[in-house]
């Protein structure tokens, strides 16, 4: 038995064919993805705000399936269209998208003023609304929220998406009235949103850039060939 001295690397330091060959040992090794059961809250309270259910899913950084089951909206309502679904988005599910502006004020002299401090009041407007999608994800308060809701958040305000829309490409929003978009359509485009995100989450969870940080924010370090160090004694 004998100890031997071996030279060890951050993964910056290895080169670029050692850092190639600690991705792929990395890669193999299988890893879930870190935000699994944060997606998995958007799935349920998606399907609890709308009655529907994701079934036989399965995602990772190659693509994406499930199965959507409907069947707890009536025909009726998931062939409206146009104008007839925003009122029904509006109707039933406006909570998630506006809420009442909230006011605060303080009375000085016998005069209300709009202010804000320590001793003001407030009140929620019954005119004003402000856009709750706009600056919060509302179903669970993840970023996944937002991905499941971007197309039905368009559509309810007069936003039309097309074929590049729904694969998130920004650029060619446009206003307009679809009046032939029903509310089927855009629920299953919710949940094609979400599992198109959760996709190219999965794709930048398994770069070369994400586990250099990985790397860093673990300590990890490197023989010069880029397999990982154990820190144990070496045995000849």
């Amino acid at each position: 038995m004998r100890t031997a001295e071996v030279k060890v690397y951050s993964f910056d330091e290895l080169s670029d064919e050692a850092k190639a060959r600690a991705h792929a040992d990395w890669l193999s090794e299988g890893h879930e993805h870190f935000w699994a059961g944060e997606a998995r809250d958007t799935m349920k309270a998606f399907e609890d705000e709308f009655g529907v259910t994701i079934r036989n899913w399965r995602y990772d950084s190659s693509g994406y399936c499930y199965d959507l089951d409907l069947s707890g909206i009536s025909d009726e309502v998931l062939q409206l269209s146009g104008n007839r679904a925003r009122s029904w988005i509006w109707n039933n599910h406006g909570d998630i998208l506006l809420e009442p502006t909230t006011h605060y004020y303080e009375i000085k002299d016998g005069k209300r003023y709009n202010v804000v401090g320590p001793h003001s009041r407030k009140y929620r407007s019954k005119v004003f609304y402000t856009r709750v999608y706009d600056g919060t994800c509302p179903l669970t308060g993840v970023c996944f929220d937002c991905d499941a809701l971007d197309p039905i958040a368009y559509f309810a305000f007069g936003v039309e998406w097309s074929d590049k829309e729904r694969k998130r490409v920004a650029g060619n929003r446009k206003l307009s009235i679809d009046n032939a978009t029903t509310v089927e359509d855009i629920l299953r485009d919710c949940v094609d949103s979400l599992f198109y995100a959760l996709q190219r989450d999965c794709e930048s969870q398994e770069s070369i850039e994400y586990f250099a940080d990985h790397c860093a924010a673990n300590n990890y370090e490197f023989t010069e060939d880029g397999e990982i160090f154990r820190h144990r004694e070496i045995a000849a």
